[in-house]
């Protein structure tokens, strides 16, 4: 293989004109704010700093200049495998700076959250301050969701749903759309929960967009997790916001209390949670039939979509590889790992026909492609194999990494799709790097550590490290397993980081002398020297030690919280008589975890890796 892939920390470029919005709903120029906590995550070690925004309108959350330790953070894993972002209540926040994009008049949001501590004010997203909101989704100790707004002619009103909607240790699908026609409705889990219908503009003020805080009140800071924030600049139609809310309860693992369409993110149907995109009907006013999404495929162009008629398609996650892959037809000489599953039902889950359909495929991530090798394999007799099937000719190029196969009629509720290459010289399928991670030690060491899902003709690795991301010195070189058709793990160590930010990247080589660059990871050290406690080893066995650099004339409570949110153990001690503390939770279960250290009125967050 010529060239090692990467997944990058930022979405794919947007080369299809429009519809790559959440689920495939909008473009940049109607979603104004797109923050995922799977994409765009700048960070040292747990600690967020910077996350970018999808929309392509370049959005992103930024730490406030004036609390530069404010930073939110990153919990691997936390929801259904993805990733969110974790405040503490006490200061982390991020900031949206103020943009025209985002003086809303009307707007639709969908918020993936879960609070850690029910206390009032927790304020999840706002713009404005407590005076002159131009929007704002808080919550109560009890739940409630409150919207409150500043209109133009200076009224407010507090529209707040009834209690229990936002809960402790389950992610949540909060949705609020407002417009003067019909006011504010808010929803959970795509059921209302609240409407009203106050006819007003809302006033728009010059005030950054506040993730996780209230600028101008104290205590209005969050205590609980974000894994998803998603804006629009007009309510969705009715199509649409069936869209939206399948993509996120497959991606997070939530039941829909209305129009749960899309099932093949169910365990017993294989899970294919992943990019979950869709078109849909409603009725001739409320359509949504173009989309792409997150994922590389765009599908279009129904020629029987008929009202309350859907089609949604998933992935199972598997790698943008086919090295490893046996499952092939008879011609075939690769496929990608990765197999999409479609639901092509009726609002009430009854399978429907919407007609032929035009499928898109982005292949801007291969090293060279020939329309003609491609191949479209559907598993038409649904038993999970693809090597019984006969391959899908006729793609042609449409421009730049797009490539088409129109007027495709084997697309139906229930099937799986892949796609193939008929010849694996000419038109390769690539190898996926899945992940790499650069993580402090201590105060002067970085450890660099990721893992490829298969290779080919790979040679070695080289760790680049920048204090600039100008010149770029060597630091590691790591011979490569060469050929592999399964998954290898590599580690290295940079045992002289430089004393403020490092930025490594890495350099993958093959036989031949070509090389290609991951994307680029970041590492503070500075901020490792202001961090109240070390713990070490980590990863570990279940049982650590944690050092606590600082004095405290307060008792330090130590509390390891598990993915749900749940405190899994906890214990009080005195950092004056000794500050080092043996901590033995006695766990069982593998997985990240959070060591949260409480100082007084100050706490910080350590990521825990248990790994027995």
């Amino acid at each position: 293989m010529r060239e090692l892939l990467t997944t990058l920390t930022l979405s794919f470029a947007c080369h299809l004109a429009a519809q790559s919005g959440p689920g495939g709903a909008g473009a940049s120029s109607s979603n104004v704010l797109w923050l995922d906590a799977n994409s765009g995550i700048t960070r040292s070690g747990v600690a967020v700093s910077q996350w970018n925004d999808r929309s392509g309108n370049s959005n992103h959350a930024l730490l406030p200049g004036s609390i530069p330790s404010a930073n939110p953070s990153f919990v691997s894993g936390s929801v259904n495998g993805y990733p969110s972002l974790d405040f503490d209540g006490t200061d982390d926040q991020l900031w949206v700076t103020d943009h025209a994009s985002l003086d809303l008049t009307q707007w639709h949001f969908f918020v993936v959250l879960t609070a850690d501590v029910q206390k009032n004010y927790n304020a999840w997203m706002v713009k404005g301050n407590d005076s002159d909101e131009n929007f704002e989704m808080l919550s109560y100790n009890d739940g409630n969701i409150h919207t409150p707004t500043m209109y133009s002619d200076g009224m407010r009103t507090f529209p707040s749903s009834a209690d229990g909607q936002v809960v402790i240790g389950t992610f949540d699908i909060m949705e609020y759309s407002y417009s003067a026609a019909v006011g504010r409705d808010v929803y959970k889990n795509a059921s209302t929960i609240i409407t009203d219908n106050e006819n007003k503009t809302p006033r728009v003020n010059n005030f950054p967009v506040y993730i996780g805080n209230e600028r101008s009140t104290t205590g209005r800071t969050i205590d609980g997790d974000i894994a998803e924030v998603v804006a629009y600049n007009a309510p969705l139609n009715s199509a649409q916001r069936i869209v939206v809310n399948n993509y996120l309860s497959a991606k997070y693992g939530r039941t829909l209390s209305a129009n749960d369409i899309y099932v093949q993110d169910n365990s017993g149907q294989g899970d294919f949670d992943h990019d979950v995109a869709g078109i849909g009907r409603v009725d001739a006013s409320n359509i949504q039939s173009d989309s792409r999404g997150s994922g590389i495929i765009q599908i279009n162009n129904p020629t029987g979509l008929g009202n309350n008629e859907f089609l949604f398609w998933g992935h199972n996650g598997g790698t943008l590889g086919s090295y490893g892959v046996t499952d092939l037809p008879s011609g075939i000489q690769g496929r990608l790992a990765r197999v999409w599953r479609t639901n092509e039902v009726a609002a009430s889950g009854t399978a429907v026909d919407v007609g032929n359909i035009d499928m898109t495929f982005d292949l801007s991530a291969f090293a060279a492609v020939s329309a003609s090798d491609l191949r479209l394999l559907v598993d038409t007799d649904n038993d999970g194999v693809f090597a019984d099937e006969t391959p899908i000719t006729g793609a042609t190029w449409v421009s730049g990494s797009l490539y088409r196969f129109a007027g495709v009629s084997a697309i139906v509720n229930d099937r799986r799709f892949t796609l193939g290459t008929s010849n694996q010289g000419r038109t390769p399928l690539p190898i996926e790097l899945v992940s790499f991670s650069a993580s402090p030690v201590d105060n002067s060491a970085v450890q660099l550590e990721w893992r490829t899902a298969t290779e080919r003709d790979n040679d070695h690795f080289t760790v680049e490290r920048s204090g600039d991301m100008q010149e770029w010195t060597s630091v590691a070189l790591v011979d490569a397993v060469g050929n592999s058709t399964t998954s290898t793990n590599y580690t290295a160590m940079d045992p002289m980081a430089l004393a403020g930010v490092s930025y490594y990247r890495l350099r993958q080589t093959d036989l031949d002398g070509t090389s290609t660059l991951s994307d680029i990871r970041a590492v503070d050290l500075s901020m490792q020297e202001e961090d109240d406690a070390v713990v070490f080893p980590n990863p570990n066995n279940g049982a650590f030690h944690v050092f606590l650099r600082k004095a405290s004339s307060h008792p330090v409570s130590l509390s390891l919280v598990d993915a749900t949110g749940r405190i899994v153990a906890s214990r009080s001690v005195d950092a004056n008589a000794d500050p080092l503390v043996y901590f033995d939770p006695q766990l069982t279960a593998p997985g990240l975890y959070q060591l949260r250290v409480a100082m007084g009125d100050a706490v910080r967050v350590h990521a825990v890796q248990i790994t027995q």
